[in-house]
This record gives structure tokens, C-alpha cells and sequence, in this order.
């Protein structure tokens, strides 16, 4: 009786473990992607100085970086200064001496002398010599203490007259960030009555006016945006290391949500992945908006209890050696959609492969916007926002309007039905290639069905006891 008992016990396991969700296959952690070579950033200030030479020369080009984090937190770059220098430490500036016919005369970084108690404390960062010099591919690597006395001498008269200084004159974004907030941030503070500080790079020109006289300044963002929109090889695979983390994130995400759970696990789920695949800080802050938040664009407080009923926007991507992805997908906490739900979502998923199929050399950013608004108020819905920006060290990186091959931008119309509580965008990240495009976030499912079939896998987060590898 006993041998029977618990052999139908044994048979009765077997059958549970058999009709169970097949288990979560293991994360991999594989290599971080390699940062970009030096020479690609040398290429940049030799391009640069082309550029310069053919609006005025003889000049000088001086930008600095970011300077130490007044908290705890990890060191973030300014974005133009990395484009240029490719160095992620704080306190420097680059300083470039361009001739006439557009050549670099001067190509020098400059950092902070070797500190003992820094070392100590923070970790070996690089120091005045060839050292320093090799390893940042510049041609000389000098003391930052030594900037003014270098502009003295590189800003004197030459034949009665000043070579023009090239500067960044608008607030600097830090990876993460966007030029648009950190000029948003800026103009905050300059009017604030109880501050009304000007910004960094404000204040800068105006010491630089006051003690040059009849300086020619000139903004450097011009020039510098001016490259950033079209991407080398080398800088597409770090944006596509980033979306494929991003959609590993997501999916991870979807396989977690259940009701009762919370807008931040979500985030975190995401998070975890982006770390085991080797991912840098985040692109943005995570958007998990759930029933009536997703309606809220740029939603980030993740602070809700999911409910059964709940439609999610997810919209979170992380940085890979400081370039951005950008990726949202729209699912059900329960996972599965009620009718006005994929209704909704298969709306705007039409809208999007839509748009997505007009992206290509020669299209322009202003006649997606206009498309995407007609067929969104063709179905019914109000146009809320944008549905196309280029993505590459900042989420919304320098833009240009026509599209040329090697330019990355997004596909994300959205629609939001805030009278019922819910609200859905759908967004890929998109290469524009030589005869079309590229989704480089194509292979995380956005259709209800796919979906709903991504959110019956079990998550690496939520293995049930008895079944743990």
C-alpha cells in the first residue's frame, strides 16, 4: 500500500514538473563591448579642425570636461567633451590649435597632477607625460593647472589681431542626459531670484571676454552637432550592444510582471540584466508606468502597485561604453490583453511598422511626424508627442532633419487614453542603412499575440522552489 502511495506521488510530481513552464535558460555574462579606439577620437578632432579652418583660422578650441560629482555618485562625462576625447575622468580640458589650412598645430589633453590621497581614495586616473598621452591617443598630455598660462600664450595677437576661440557655449549634457534638459536645468537656475547663477560654460565666456580683449568667441555645438548624427561602424555596434541589452531587459521584465508586483521590481528585473550583460549607467531614468501613469510621458516615480486590470509602458534602456539605446514595449500585468487593451496596442503597432517602413537616405524627421499624427487622429486618437529622434551618446542625441545612412533615430508613436486609465507607445530603436533600415530592436516582440506568448515563459527572477537549477 505504501510502495503504491508513493509512486503515485512520484507520478503525480513528475506530471506537475512535465505540464510546467519550461525553465528560464541562464543568463550569460559575457565580455563588456571595448570602448572606442583612441584613433577614432583623434580622427574626430582632425575633422573638427576642418571644419573650424573653413569658418575662421587661425583658432583655438578649448573644452572642458566635467568636473567631480558633488555626491557619491559615479563620475558622468559631458557628452561633446567624450565625443572629442574619449576620456571619462574628471577636471580635464582639451585645447586644439588650428592653422589656416585646417591642420591641428596643438592636439593636448589636460589633466589634474597625480594626487597620492585621490589615488588612495578614488583609484589611479591619468597624469601629465607620455603615458597618459599613449593611452588617450593624444599628442601631448599636460597639467590642467597650467590652462591659463596655455591660453595666454596660444590667444596672444598674432599680426595685431587674436586667433578665435572656439567654445561650448550652451549648458553641457552628461551622459544620460539630453543638450534640451541641461538647457532646461540651466535657465532654471539663471532664473532663480534667490540664485541666478549664469551656467558653467556661460560664466567661462565671460572671464575669457573680459580678460582677452577684442576676443572673437565663437560656439563650438554647432560644429560638433553637426558630426554626431551620422555613426562610424564602431560606434553602431556599441549602440546595437545597448538595444540588444535593452530588449533582454524588457523581455526579462515582461516574463516578471504579475499583478501585485510593483513598477520599481520591473525596473529592477531590467536593471539586473543590463549589468550581467555589461551595460554602463542607465540612458535614462526607467519609465514603468502601469494603468493611468502610463499616460504620463516621462513617468518615473515607479512607485505602483500593478493591478490585475493594469496595461504597462516600459520604456528603459541603458548606456554601452556611453552610447544610448532607446526601447519601449506595452504589455498586461495580467499577461493577457483584455479586448480594449489589444485593441490598443495593435493600433498603434500598425502606426509604428508604418512609419517604420517610410525610414530611409533622404526621408525627413518633419514627414514622419506628419504621417504619424494623420493616422493617429485617423483612429481616434490625439498626437501627444514626437515619434522619431536620433539616439547616440545622449538618448536624444544632436538632430538633423534628412536622414543619411549611419544615422540611428527611434519609431515610437504612442497613444493614451487617459479618461480610461491607460495608455501605450511602442519603440524601436532603427538604423537607417544604405538601401533602407535596420531595427535593431526588431527581435523584442511588440504584437499582443507575441506578447502574451513572451509572458508565459518563467522568469530567471521568479523560479518556482522545486524547480531551481
Amino acid at each position: 500500500m505504501r510502495r503504491a502511495a508513493l509512486c503515485c506521488l512520484f507520478l503525480s510530481l513528475s506530471d506537475l514538473i512535465a505540464q510546467a513552464p519550461e525553465a528560464p535558460a541562464r543568463l550569460a555574462l559575457p565580455a563588456p563591448a571595448a570602448p572606442l579606439p583612441t584613433a577614432e577620437f583623434r580622427a574626430r578632432r582632425e575633422a573638427l579642425a576642418r571644419r573650424i579652418a573653413a569658418v575662421a583660422a587661425p583658432a583655438v578650441v578649448l573644452v572642458r570636461g566635467a568636473g567631480k560629482s558633488a555626491g557619491m555618485a559615479p563620475f558622468g562625462q559631458d557628452q561633446d567633451f567624450f565625443y572629442l576625447a574619449g576620456v571619462g575622468e574628471p577636471d580635464l580640458a582639451l585645447l586644439l590649435e588650428v592653422t589656416a589650412d585646417g591642420t591641428l598645430a596643438r592636439d593636448e589633453l589636460l589633466v589634474p597632477p597625480f594626487s597620492r590621497f585621490q589615488a588612495t581614495w578614488n583609484g589611479d586616473f591619468l597624469a601629465p607625460g607620455e603615458a597618459a598621452a599613449a593611452r588617450t591617443g593624444f599628442t601631448t598630455v599636460g597639467n590642467v593647472r597650467s590652462l591659463r598660462r596655455r591660453l595666454d600664450e596660444l590667444l596672444a595677437p598674432r599680426d595685431g589681431k587674436r586667433p578665435t576661440l572656439f567654445v561650448p557655449t550652451a549648458p553641457a549634457a552628461p551622459i544620460g542626459g539630453t543638450p534640451g534638459t541641461a538647457d532646461e536645468a540651466a535657465k532654471a537656475i539663471a532664473e532663480d531670484r534667490l540664485d541666478g547663477r549664469a551656467s558653467r560654460e556661460r560664466a567661462l565666456v565671460d572671464q575669457l571676454t573680459a580678460t582677452f580683449g577684442e576676443l572673437r568667441v565663437e560656439s563650438l555645438e554647432p560644429l560638433v552637432h553637426a558630426m554626431r548624427p551620422r555613426k562610424s561602424p564602431a560606434e553602431l555596434e556599441l549602440v546595437r550592444a545597448a538595444t540588444n541589452a535593452a530588449c533582454e531587459g524588457i523581455a526579462e521584465a515582461m516574463r516578471a510582471a504579475a499583478p501585485g508586483r510593483y513598477e520599481f521590481q520591473l525596473a529592477a528585473v531590467a536593471r539586473y540584466v543590463f549589468a550581467l550583460r555589461g551595460a554602463g549607467p542607465d540612458a535614462y531614468a526607467a519609465i514603468v508606468g502601469a494603468g493611468p501613469n502610463g499616460c504620463i510621458l516621462h513617468y518615473n516615480a515607479c512607485s505602483r502597485q500593478l493591478q490585475q486590470d493594469d496595461l504597462i509602458v516600459m520604456d528603459y534602456a541603458p548606456t554601452v561604453q556611453g552610447y544610448c539605446s532607446d526601447v519601449t514595449r506595452t504589455f498586461p500585468a495580467s499577461g493577457t490583453f483584455s479586448p480594449e487593451q489589444r485593441r490598443l496596442v495593435q493600433d498603434v503597432y500598425e502606426i509604428q511598422q508604418a512609419l517604420i517602413a517610410e525610414v530611409k537616405p533622404g526621408a525627413s524627421i518633419r514627414a514622419l511626424y506628419a504621417k504619424c499624427a494623420a493616422m493617429l487622429v485617423e483612429r481616434g486618437y490625439r498626437n501627444d508627442h514626437g515619434c522619431t529622434h536620433h539616439v547616440g551618446l545622449a538618448v536624444h542625441d544632436p538632430s538633423v532633419d534628412v536622414l543619411e545612412a549611419g544615422m540611428v533615430v527611434t519609431v515610437e508613436p504612442g497613444a493614451y487614453l487617459r479618461d480610461r486609465g491607460m495608455g501605450c507607445r511602442i519603440e524601436d530603436t532603427v538604423l537607417v542603412t544604405e538601401d533602407g533600415h535596420e531595427v535593431l530592436s526588431g527581435h523584442l516582440p511588440s504584437t499582443p499575440d507575441a506578447i502574451e506568448a513572451l509572458m508565459r515563459e518563467r522568469s530567471v527572477v521568479d523560479v518556482p522552489a522545486g524547480l531551481h537549477r
